[in-house]
């Protein structure tokens, strides 16, 4: 795995970096824009005060005879102003910066052309005598000359780079006060985060946008805790199950195991043999009932059956086949089965739901009496499968009747191992019909019999 899906991201320093970038982002567009703004307001000053000595000059020019405008000129106005004396016709008459013998004709200069017909101008360009980006403000005079007043200026970039050095020395102040205030502000901002109990996630005070996040931790933590305690019943019901299934077998093979040692030691008079050799086989079959049991609730608890390809599981038929199978079992009993009602279908396992239907029958007729009966009745109810198996035995008390289909569990112990029961019938009947998608409940009173209603989803 690439070491990149091990990289941390500290949100503290996340907070801290995001903080001193934005902040010095500010600083430097403000310090920029302000800095264009000042050039802009001193230029346009600059100008509005150039083209004021522009018009000063004009009106001591007009006052002086124009034979001695350019000696008034050199001597009256000196200074950083580049000042220039043209006549009418464009000829240089004066220039403080330059000679004129040198100099060419102005009269197609763009601020002398809009001065001899507005009779002022200011303007911006590249001087070809300076070599620089100059401001020249014209004023007309009244004899048709012109006179022209300029300086040179910085380019905003050139401005820029001449503020360079202060900006820097403000932005390096500016970065240690915001260093300063993003530690400062990550700490207060990290404070709750750090202080935060993730044992408890909802008693913590703290942003209101973290309490998605500790309601998912609460919620996860409850789930967590719900399985810790289901796993925890589980690995009691499996200890207190792999208990009573060896207590269960132990008494069958003690009694194998006596009545066989017997035999093979001769003790047994022939006549006593069969009689020993019929207990070994009941004591067997109990053996193998349980053996079997145990299975059948093995594969339930890990939904090992399967549908096997049938299209719907007909449950009149169903018992009517699981109830012929039990006839001779009933008849030994002395007690009387019926299957009653009509064709109803369910989706699932057909021999579990033959298991399921048969553990009832057997223990309606298992706990009943002589001359009793067991009466299973199938018929649909709306969108529902339903069978009631009724039966005229002792009954079951309502405090019993939820522990009824715990495993192990008999209501009287002492009859159960008389007839001969597992004790895991009716856990197998809730588990397959859970496991078919249905519900189970017991009615009847104590001493007047029992019955079990089943309820299943139909399927067509």
């Amino acid at each position: 795995m690439s070491p990149t899906h091990f990289r941390v991201k500290s949100l503290a320093g996340k907070i801290f970096s995001s903080v001193l970038v934005f902040t010095l982002g500010i600083i430097v567009l403000l310090a920029v824009a302000m800095t264009t703004i000042y050039y802009v307001s001193y230029e346009r000053d600059a100008e509005a005060e150039l083209a004021a000595s522009a018009q000063d000059a004009a009106r001591y020019l007009n006052a002086t005879p124009s034979a001695e405008n350019a000696p008034a000129l050199k001597s009256q106005f000196s200074g950083l102003t580049r000042y220039t004396l043209i006549a009418p016709d464009g000829t240089v008459l004066f220039d403080s910066a330059a000679d004129t013998g040198t100099m060419d004709n102005h009269a197609d200069r763009p601020e002398v052309q809009e001065a001899a017909e507005e009779g002022e101008a200011v303007t911006l360009r590249y001087s070809d005598t300076l070599g620089t980006d100059t401001v020249y403000a014209a004023v007309k005079l009244d004899d048709g000359g012109i006179v022209r007043l300029s300086e040179t200026r910085h380019s905003l970039l050139s401005f820029l780079g001449d503020m360079l050095v202060p900006v820097l020395v403000a932005l390096l102040v500016a970065v240690v006060l915001v260093f300063v205030l993003s530690k400062v502000l990550t700490n207060r901002i990290m404070k709750p985060i750090d202080a935060l109990d993730f044992a408890n996630p909802l008693d913590n005070e703290i942003y209101e946008e973290m309490d998605p996040l500790l309601i998912r931790i609460d919620e996860q933590q409850r789930q967590l805790k719900a399985q810790n305690r289901e796993l925890a019943e589980a690995e009691n019901m499996r200890r207190d199950f792999s208990s009573n299934v060896s207590h269960e077998m132990k008494t069958p093979l003690q009694v194998i195991s006596g009545y066989a040692e017997l035999m093979k030691n001769d003790m047994v008079q022939p006549a006593d043999r069969q009689k020993f050799a019929a207990l070994i086989y009941d004591e067997a079959q109990t053996m193998r009932s349980l053996i079997n049991d145990v299975l059948t609730l093995s594969k339930l608890d890990e939904s090992a059956f399967d549908d096997e390809g049938a299209p719907a599981i007909e449950l009149l038929s169903v018992a009517e086949r699981v109830a012929g199978r039990l006839s001779s079992f009933a008849s030994d009993q002395g007690v009387e089965v019926r299957v009653e009602g009509a064709p109803a279908c369910i989706a699932g396992s057909r021999t579990l739901a033959e298991e399921m239907l048969y553990n009832l029958i057997e223990n309606g007729v298992r706990y009943n009496h002589e001359g009793g009966s067991v009466v299973m009745r199938v018929e649909p109810e709306g969108d529902e499968a339903v069978v009631r198996v009724s039966d005229t035995g002792p009954g079951i008390s309502p405090d019993l009747r939820d522990k009824v289909f715990e495993r192990f569990f008999r209501v009287d112990k002492s009859r159960s191992k008389e007839t001969g029961g597992t004790g895991l019938g009716l856990a197998i009947v809730k588990h397959a019909v859970i496991y078919h998608g249905g519900t189970i409940a017991v009615e009847g009173e104590e001493g007047q019999g029992t019955t079990f209603i089943l309820r299943f989803p139909a399927a067509s």
